[in-house]
């Protein structure tokens, strides 16, 4: 599956570089990097001086992901709750999609 906007939570997120753009722990915002490692309650992320874990539940993401449209390469910024991503990689990677539809 390839990483998209619309999958990215459901999707490996090692690898990708983020931002920490809002928490209730106020000394994390702004903390951006690589991500490294992912727990069921933690993103590792890898800045330039360390490590540093940030918890998902407490925190909201900004995610920027590759994306090439016809001859540019346009990095994406996706910005995502922490709390959507609360659960074993493994298991979030294997979910289905739900849609929910209004009447």
């Amino acid at each position: 599956m390839k990483l998209s906007p619309h999958n990215i939570i459901h999707h490996e997120l090692i690898g990708i570089d983020t931002k920490v753009v809002d928490s209730t722990n106020s000394s994390l915002v702004g903390i951006e990097g690589r991500i490294v490692d992912e727990t069921k309650n933690i993103l590792t992320v890898e800045t330039d001086a360390q490590e540093k874990k940030i918890p998902k539940s407490c925190s909201s993401f900004i995610f920027t992901i590759p994306s090439f449209n016809g001859k540019r390469y346009l990095p994406l910024k996706i910005k995502v709750d922490g709390r959507l991503l609360l659960s074993q990689p493994e298991n979030r990677i294997q979910t289905k999609f739900k849609k929910k539809f209004r009447k």
